[in-house]
């Protein structure tokens, strides 16, 4: 059976020559959760003719209920893999390239040029101020969303003069852990359904060259209460747009600061603390052979490490322990992330 576009071709803003574009464009995709999901689902039932797919992590059962394109049947492999079969489900004519690893400083810039536009479907500040650098660099748009609990941002970057970028706003990244996550501070699951949702919308959007684009503005929602607020993102009075005096390149990272294919035990033996840097539900629902200090406590009082032997830093999925290894290492101290964190561990 083949796809059926007809009902969007109807719209004037599309027809055949619309979607002879999408049938031609090149989206990726960071990260494929809880924004991921609906991003995918609707860009390859609209026909987007390439989809780019990169995510490290595998399902966990606590993913489902925000990103229902999985099955339970499905926890412990990894959702790149989950993905493409999704996708072929959906619409076998879209092609799909898939990456089971993460975003990093290796791959970011090649993986964006290579792309018509890059949609951010991450989790952590890390990860989005590095797909905003690749963007930037690469004269790429890209499409940003940040969901907390029932609220959450749009913004879209575009190579032009009126788009500001993150680090217009944000210079500095800000470090994870900062803000809650979802295994934190918890996610209503339609929450970062609506946010993905839009962000399809939006680079649909933006392939086909029509109106009604966020131009130059943060689109806050807050579910609580229905709540709007559309507010101009304002560049720097020093930006150069497209070019951007704060990225000159992509942040490299200590090569060093994460330790893969490790067990826990094997750590102990070369000599590493074990702290476990997840909250305290967490490490009572799945307790660990480590020590016990959370994070926002370790990034408040460093000193509670001692210093007397190097400290691998845990947490579920090695995103946090990574981004507090990160902050620790700008202190001085001798800190690692285990990588892919105790969710790797246990497949």
């Amino acid at each position: 059976m083949q796809p059926d576009y007809s009902r969007q071709i109807l719209l004037k803003e599309i027809g055949l020559q619309g979607q002879a574009k999408l049938s031609l464009a090149r989206v990726l995709i960071v990260g494929l959760g809880g924004l991921g999901s609906p991003v995918m689902q609707y860009l390859a039932a609209a026909g987007v003719g390439f989809l780019g797919l990169i995510d490290a992590d595998v399902l966990d059962a606590s993913n489902l209920h925000r990103q229902p394109i999985y099955a339970l049947a499905d926890v412990g492999k990894q959702k790149a893999d989950l993905a493409r079969a999704a996708i072929a489900a959906i619409n076998p004519a879209v092609q799909v390239e898939t990456h089971a690893a993460n975003f990093d400083a290796d791959n970011a810039l090649e993986l964006v040029r290579r792309h018509d536009i890059v949609v951010d479907c991450s989790d952590n500040f890390r990860a989005k101020y590095l797909i905003n650098d690749a963007a930037v660099l690469a004269q790429k748009p890209a499409v940003f969303a940040s969901v907390y609990q029932y609220e959450g941002q749009l913004q879209v970057y575009k190579p032009e003069p009126k788009h500001a970028c993150l680090r217009c706003l944000w210079p500095d990244a800000i470090a994870d852990g900062v803000v809650g996550n979802c295994a934190e501070a918890g996610v209503l699951g339609p929450v970062p359904g609506v946010f993905g949702t839009l962000q399809a919308l939006l680079t649909l959007k933006i392939l086909l060259h029509m109106g009604g684009q966020l131009e130059g503005e943060l689109l806050l929602l807050d579910f609580m209460n229905f709540s709007s607020l559309k507010i101009k993102a304002s560049r720097r009075a020093e930006c150069r747009a497209p070019a951007c005096v704060h990225i000159q390149e992509v942040a490299r990272e200590d090569r060093d600061i994460e330790l893969v294919g490790v067990s826990l035990a094997a750590a102990a033996e070369r000599g590493f603390e074990i702290i476990d840097i997840r909250t305290a539900e967490e490490v009572v629902e799945h307790p660990a052979a480590a020590r016990h200090i959370p994070m926002r406590e370790l990034l408040a009082n460093p000193g509670l490490l001692g210093g007397g032997r190097p400290a691998l830093l845990v947490c579920a999925t090695g995103k946090r322990s990574l981004a507090t290894a990160q902050a620790l290492r700008k202190r001085g101290l001798a800190v690692h992330s285990l990588a892919g964190g105790l969710q790797r561990l246990e497949h």
